[in-house]
């Protein structure tokens, strides 16, 4: 596996749909934290960061249709909120356009957004793990698209020296996703249902991909009997 580093200009990621135009007209930038494609659409945790102080979340609810309409989304939901960066950490799906849905279809799961994964008003900095002999379809995609891009770094994916070095991808994943969407909290905030409709599994591939990860990290961490 390869972590894969690409700037383009922002222009070339609002054409792609990565995000709308308008967004930039309020906020400064928009992190991708993760995502997951089911079936037509995308649901991602984002960090967004405001130009001026952030609207309470009374106010959002109350302008949740509006905001729905304006950046054509089918969900928007407030996880988290930063008030001395001005930033609120949310969970927002919506359909995959054109131009993405081939890269969709094409690498599925394959493809798995890293950090840093930041949209700026000028420029995007995307980050990605894929498998380094897919790399040229990679390339060839956005280069049918008529995107611009720069390859700023590729480099091995190195192994950390945490209790999370253990997990696969996907079980890192799914793990972070139930974590911020407060399934481990008590009482529970989300369901194995709900993370299955986001990460467009089953509820018992969700359940088992998490014993699996949790009883990883038990080993990692207490070692193993």
């Amino acid at each position: 596996m390869r972590k894969v580093t690409l700037r383009l200009p922002t222009r070339a990621a609002t054409d792609l749909g990565l995000v709308n135009p308008r967004f930039f007209r309020n906020n400064e930038s928009l992190e991708v934290l993760q995502a997951f494609a089911a079936g037509d659409a995308v649901t991602q945790v984002v960090r967004i960061r405001r130009k001026g102080p952030l609207p309470s979340n009374a106010e959002v609810e109350r302008r949740r249709g509006e905001l729905l309409g304006r950046y054509a989304l089918r969900h928007f939901e407030v996880l988290d909120r930063d008030e001395a960066r001005n930033a609120v950490t949310a969970l927002i799906t919506w359909r995959i356009p054109k131009g993405l849905a081939a890269i969709v279809d094409e690498f599925g799961t394959s493809l798995v957004p890293a950090e840093p994964f930041l949209i700026g008003p000028e420029e995007a900095v995307v980050s990605f793990y894929a498998a380094e002999e897919r790399l040229p379809i990679v390339y060839e995609i956005l280069g049918g698209l008529g995107i611009r891009y720069r390859v700023s770094a590729v480099r091995p994916s190195r192994g950390e020296r945490t209790p999370l070095a253990a997990l696969t991808e996907r079980q890192r994943s799914l793990l972070e996703l139930a974590h911020r969407l407060g399934y481990y909290e008590t009482p529970a905030r989300s369901t194995l249902d709900r993370l299955a409709a986001i990460a467009g599994v089953s509820k018992a591939a969700v359940s088992k991909t998490l014993r699996r990860a949790e009883a990883r990290l038990l080993r990692s961490i207490l070692g193993a009997s």
